[in-house]
């Protein structure tokens, strides 16, 4: 199989598991992993609208979940929406300040949006927090 085929196979699969994740929906509204999981593969294919769309309704429901905010973050980041990725990255922070990702992740957006001194402290704070939770 060569790279062509196998990454139309991979998108095929993408979306069949969107397409799953939506069925199990319609059992429940209430089956917010479905909704997360769907988030994470319209993510994964550049649907980011999708994915905003989806990760908000799991937020609204899950307002104390860090992950939720972390990959909405990753959607505006790719989007390269940095101030809204900035907002949710430090929602996520807040719930959990010891979140290196999230840390490391609002200092590339930080990076980006040319908020230089303030990425400093997220990748210092961010190598700190994995330094920590390593031992």
């Amino acid at each position: 199989m060569d790279s062509v085929t196998a990454k139309q196979e991979q998108y095929k699969f993408i979306l069949d598991a969107i397409d799953m994740f939506g069925q199990s929906q319609n059992v429940s509204e209430n089956f917010y992993s479905a909704r997360f999981h769907q988030s994470l593969m319209f993510r994964r294919i550049g649907r980011y609208h999708d994915a905003l769309r989806q990760f908000t309704k799991v937020q609204d429901k899950l307002p104390k979940d860090k992950s939720v905010y972390f990959e909405r973050g990753l959607v505006y980041q790719a989007m390269g929406n940095h101030q809204l990725a900035i907002e949710d990255f430090m929602r996520a922070i807040e719930i959990d300040k010891h979140y290196a990702k999230a840390l490391f992740c609002v200092g590339i957006s930080r990076l980006k949006s040319r908020q230089i001194e303030q990425a400093i402290e997220n990748f210092e704070d961010a190598a700190s927090e994995s330094a920590n939770s390593e031992n």
